[in-house]
């Protein structure tokens, strides 16, 4: 099975260059990377041409890019995909750090009905910072990550912990994943499926809802999600928040979410593929 990594970022040229060289160090290696840049300037691109040479024994790393014009993230993820070769797709974001099974994991547990769903650590900013500056690989439950938790800096940091027995999965409730909870950080399908669901919304306005949407109508289409919460793990480095669920974007987002779940629908109009209907509006 052809693995394609996506790895969608914007202005975050340090925090992708750890993600790729994690990305690298995994047991299985992807068999190639796609960078879903959404406008990132010339320093990201610079970075992407470092890390292509520099990884170039490890896999073929490729730069999607288009002009920046405010929130496109749904529109670059499906030119991505578009151009991505291999029958499964794993998406993190190029702010995340990815433990070394990170896709061993993915690819191990992948099915054609299912869209694999997980979780991430989300690393405090003052530790973020030092990451960073450090330039350093962080992928595991450290003493200076399990400090950093118990300041009550960085949170989620029991997701850091591998838990593959049946038994304490069950237990600990790793072995669920609500229909709402696919995160656009840690998730994988196969590419027919993506393009059944008909891919990303290019609707949504910021990044509030736009992943979760894609849990939502695999369902609808009869499709299952499935967990690999403590087995698929990656460690998310801090950043300020770019949406609020105040705002006017992120309440019309969640009324095409509502309507999702409400009309189960199975695929966006606006996608991969455009589904234009006769007197239907597609951000109704």
């Amino acid at each position: 099975m052809q693995c394609s990594v996506i790895v969608p970022t914007y202005n975050r040229p340090q925090a992708l260059q750890l993600c790729l060289l994690s990305l690298a160090q995994q047991t299985r290696l992807p068999d190639e990377v796609l960078i879903a840049d959404d406008g990132s300037g010339q320093e990201t691109k610079d970075a992407v041409i470092e890390m292509t040479e520099r990884l170039r024994d490890r896999f073929p790393i490729r730069h999607v890019w288009h002009e920046d014009d405010g929130f496109r993230k749904p529109k670059i993820l499906n030119e991505t995909v578009r151009r991505a070769t291999g029958t499964y797709l794993i998406f993190i974001d190029g702010d995340c750090i990815a433990h070394r099974r990170f896709v061993e994991a993915h690819l191990d547990r992948a099915e054609p009905d299912a869209v694999l769903g997980g979780k991430r650590v989300e690393i405090g900013k003052e530790l973020s910072e030092r990451i960073l500056r450090d330039a350093k690989v962080y992928n595991s439950a450290g003493i200076g990550l399990l400090w950093d938790s118990f300041m009550k800096r960085s949170r989620r940091v029991g997701e850091a912990f591998v838990i593959s027995g049946r038994f304490m999965r069950y237990v600990l409730h790793r072995d669920r994943i609500h229909m709402k909870a696919i995160w656009g950080c840690n998730f994988s399908l196969y590419k027919d499926l993506f393009y059944a669901i008909n891919g990303c919304d290019e609707d949504f306005l910021d990044g509030s809802a736009e992943d979760i949407d894609i849990g939502v109508r695999a369902v609808n289409l009869g499709k299952r999600l499935k967990s690999v919460r403590a087995l698929a793990i990656i460690f998310h480095l801090w950043h300020k928040t770019s949406w609020s669920y105040e705002s006017d974007k992120c309440k019309f987002n969640l009324k095409i979410l509502q309507r999702r779940i409400d009309n189960k629908e199975p695929y966006c109009l606006n996608g991969i593929v455009r589904k234009e209907r006769a007197g239907e509006d597609r951000t109704s």
